[in-house]
């Protein structure tokens, strides 16, 4: 039985190795979309043990639709508010290894425990998890995160 050359095999081949390089491609592009020009909310922290830290009456707080957010404005910096303060710095993420990096200019100074609480959490971040619909700010050394949602 002799067997003949068919075209098609090769440039199937070629085809199936492109998408997998758009693919990868497109998963970090789409990654750094989720940053660039988007904001979100704080929605909870999360300790190590995987359980909300905030007591309901703390979620609540955090849950008004004007405070506890972060924009990503542009490829290098971010503005947010806490309860009653606004806090700036710049951010650097390294999308292959999902690591995120805040280093904050100004954390407005906040006076009360739940701003100061969420502050300390976001100066902790390194790394992300996350898509268009949910964000996880991921604690250095632990396990612990800032649960955000798309603001």
């Amino acid at each position: 039985m002799i067997r003949t050359f068919n075209p098609r095999i090769p440039l199937l081949w070629l085809a199936a190795c492109c998408l997998c390089l758009l693919a990868v491609a497109c998963n970090e592009e789409d990654d750094a979309d989720i940053f660039v020009g988007r904001t979100w909310k704080v929605g909870n922290l999360f300790g190590a043990n995987g359980r909300p830290v905030l007591s309901e009456e703390q979620a609540n707080t955090v849950a008004r639709e004007d405070c506890f957010y972060i924009r990503f404005e542009n490829m290098t910096n971010f503005i947010g508010r806490t309860l009653d303060k606004n806090f700036s710095g710049t951010w650097y993420v390294d999308l292959k290894n999902r690591k995120l990096t805040l280093n904050f200019k100004d954390t407005g100074h906040p006076s009360d425990a739940l701003s100061r609480q969420v502050i300390k959490a976001l100066q902790n971040t390194d790394s992300y998890e996350g898509d268009y619909n949910f964000l996880k700010l991921k604690e250095a050394e632990s396990t612990a995160y800032v649960l955000c949602r798309p603001y």
